[in-house]
Parts: C-alpha cells; sequence; structure tokens
C-alpha cells in the first residue's frame, strides 16, 4: 500500500511527521480510511477510501454498476 511522509516543524520548533495511507483502489488518490482484510502472516493489509468502501460495502465492485 503506498503511503505519503509528511514532515514539518511545529509550533514549538519540533519535528513533527504524519504518515497516511493511499487508498489501494485503482488510481485512487485519496486517504485510506477503512482496513478490508489483513494477513497476519505476510504482515499485509488492504485499506481503502470511505467512498469505495461503501460501495464495496453495497456489494457493488465498480462505480457505475
Amino acid at each position: 500500500m503506498p503511503s505519503v511522509t509528511l514532515r514539518a516543524i511545529g509550533p514549538d520548533s519540533k519535528e513533527e511527521t504524519l504518515t497516511e495511507y493511499i487508498c489501494d483502489w485503482p488510481d485512487c488518490p485519496n486517504v485510506a480510511e477503512h482496513v478490508i482484510g489483513v494477513i497476519v502472516e505476510l504482515r499485509a493489509y488492504s485499506a481503502v477510501c470511505k467512498k469505495h468502501a461503501a460501495m464495496i460495502a453495497s456489494g457493488r465492485s465498480r462505480p457505475g454498476r
């Protein structure tokens, strides 16, 4: 799963780091919010954004279906 890490100097002059994971849906640039699967043995998981989590929950696999 791709991730984005931002580092910035906070108001107290300390470096702060924020890491966000990107949605696993093809061509989706949104931040992942919902984990949909985990394989503990491989230390791998899949997560999607709110929009794609709703599509999966409703039983649709693609937009417009």
